[in-house]
């Protein structure tokens, strides 16, 4: 079937329904956990250091960073996220209290726009992870970038996570695709834009006989390309990994972690 084109702001409205719900079933802790490790080595953040989550999505990561002793601020589109993510760190205080203990970080979500922040702080690391990078065109994507580091200190560090990108798409990447999770089952149809270098998906999301369909578009840039847009927002000293154990980033890496450090 034709896949349709999304509109250019398809993600404010994705997460919602089953969307939503398959979303919250597709990370095993065991995946959070090496996630939340990586970051903490990678961004080498001082003892108590405030790291910026965008989007944070319904606290997956920031929660465990802020029981880590991290300040933790979560920026995120969707409504229901951010009023997930709140009650779960109001659900970590209440433990801390219970258990006599006093949470040494702290987690702050705001409901917005990542292209509109403008927080007027600064912190000490960023990341963008749970594939979320490839939303925007090239102008988007170059303001992304820009915002991130104009909310970071000088030699801050900023992680990124994409599966989208060519070395790793364009090999791994099909046109139609087959999910599980739970009992839910996912169907992707991908229609590449070779024009716009852009991909733009139809997913059909099946349940209790019953289906709920979304669309979405994910622009795909080559590492190179990313790296410059990065350079030209004002990071450097990249380092490129393949997976959370650290392997290096090669042509047919089943996703891309790349650190940069703010100038």
């Amino acid at each position: 079937m034709p896949v349709e084109s999304p509109a250019a702001d398809w993600y404010k409205n994705f997460f919602a329904g089953a969307a939503l719900k398959l979303w919250r079933g597709a990370n095993p802790q065991e995946a959070t956990e090496a996630e939340v490790g990586f970051l903490i080595d990678l961004l080498d953040l001082p003892e108590g250091g405030s790291v910026l989550d965008l989007p944070c999505g319904n606290g997956r990561l920031a929660l465990p960073l802020a029981l880590a002793g991290y300040t933790v601020t979560g920026i995120e589109y969707a409504a229901e996220f951010v009023q997930e993510a709140a009650a779960g760190a109001e659900d970590l205080r209440k433990l801390q209290e219970e258990a006599g203990e006093s949470l040494s970080g702290s987690a702050e979500f705001i409901e917005g726009d990542m292209l509109q922040l403008a927080l007027h702080k600064k912190f000490d690391g960023a990341f963008c992870l749970g594939n979320s990078f490839g939303y925007f065109d090239r102008p988007g994507t170059k303001r992304f970038l820009q915002v991130v580091a104009d909310h970071l200190k000088p030699g801050a560090r900023f992680v990124l996570d994409s599966s989208m990108v060519a070395e790793t798409f364009l090999v791994n990447g099909g046109e139609r695709e087959w999910v599980r999770v739970g009992e839910m089952l996912m169907l992707v149809e991908n229609k590449y834009d070779l024009a716009d270098s852009r991909v733009d998906s139809e997913y059909i999301f099946i349940e209790n006989g019953k289906s709920e369909a979304r669309t979405a578009t994910h622009w795909i840039y080559t590492t190179g390309e990313l790296c410059k847009m990065l350079e030209e927002a004002g990071f450097g000293d990249f380092e490129l990994f393949g997976s959370t154990d650290g392997e290096p980033f090669a042509l047919g890496s089943e996703r891309l972690l790349l650190m940069a450090c703010k100038g």
